[in-house]
């Protein structure tokens, strides 16, 4: 199970989607040739709509329980201490961060701090330059995320200015 475990937290830390998670799931299980079934023990897999269906609601279930709930509550616990320890605020390479936003890339996790879904920073990360800016230690969207051409990206940049307008009011001499 550590093994499992450790596959999908990687994938998930690497800021693998979910459908790409499953997919490979869905490819091992083939590859493997064998599914476990509470009850029945282990069985032959085939790629069946109920085979396919067990499989993707596994993922889930270790995903919300151990994932986002078990390690991410532990990770939470030791940051929480180390940075009373060490009295800071943050820290380089915290894996409490890392599981809660899926990823470890800062960029991203910035973007999902200021209200932006997992998916649509990792798009504006990887097609946007300039997205955020950084004034005096603060950061700032590029109102250019307003206008995005992936209709996400546009609708939740348009939440953001309604919901936080000052997380696009960045200083004029910015522009």
């Amino acid at each position: 199970m550590l093994r499992w475990y450790t596959v999908l937290l990687t994938q998930w830390m690497e800021g693998h989607g979910l459908r790409s998670i499953m997919s490979r799931a869905l490819r091992y299980r083939l590859q493997q040739g064998t599914l476990y079934i509470k009850g029945q023990g282990e069985i032959r897999y085939e790629s069946t709509l109920q085979h396919r269906n067990i499989v993707i609601s596994e993922i889930l279930k270790v995903l919300e329980d151990v994932i986002l709930f078990s390690l991410s509550n532990y990770f939470l616990k030791f940051s929480n201490e180390y940075k009373k320890v060490h009295g800071v605020e943050q820290f380089d390479n915290d894996w409490y961060d890392y599981i809660e936003y899926g990823t470890t890339k800062q960029e991203t996790i910035l973007l999902q701090r200021l209200g932006f879904t997992r998916e649509s920073a990792t798009y504006i990360r990887t097609n946007v330059s300039n997205a955020v800016f950084l004034h005096e230690g603060k950061p700032y969207l590029n109102p250019i995320l307003l206008e995005s051409s992936n209709i996400n990206v546009r609708k939740e940049a348009n939440e953001i200015r309604y919901n936080v307008p000052e997380a696009f009011s960045m200083p004029d001499f910015m522009f």
